[in-house]
């Protein structure tokens, strides 16, 4: 199967029309950022409108940067008019945007044959654990990369 290559301000202007008409989407992975709980290039996710308790700390978010770059990360903290977000896979850089750069919510990861749910256990506790402590998030990534090398 070929596959098609669309310039990322060309595909997520569509993506961003489809969840202002209130669809949800569900697009492929392509970046290492979310690593290990998002793969790139065998996952998928699940886009949603934003709703009251979608700007929390530890909720995924499809934002765009003030260097105008799309990205899906978790957010790490939340101000009064930014966000701060990271990915899982990062360990230490950040993006900073204001609120009304973010567009959208994962609410679920397909992974083959299965789907991670938005609010199931093993969402809960990837996003508890994952900030909780630097150290060990370090240490798992390292890990994870040695034995999954990219």
């Amino acid at each position: 199967m070929e596959s098609l290559i669309i310039p990322n301000d060309i595909f997520f202007s569509h993506i961003l029309d489809e969840i202002n008409a209130h669809h949800t989407v569900k697009i492929p992975v392509k970046g290492n950022s979310m690593l290990p709980f998002i793969r790139p290039f065998s996952d998928e996710i699940e886009l949603t409108e934003l709703n009251e308790k979608s700007l929390e700390k530890g909720n995924i978010v499809l934002a765009k940067t003030k260097e105008n770059k799309f990205i899906v990360h978790r957010i790490e903290k939340v101000e009064q008019h930014t966000i701060t977000l990271r990915g899982d896979g990062n360990l230490s850089v950040r993006e900073v945007c204001d609120k009304n750069n973010i567009f959208a919510e994962v609410t679920a990861v397909y992974k083959k044959n299965r789907k991670i749910r938005k609010g199931s256990r093993r969402w809960n506790l990837t996003k508890k654990c994952w900030f909780s402590n630097p150290f060990l998030r370090r240490v798992f990534l390292k890990i994870y990369r040695l034995t999954f090398p990219q």
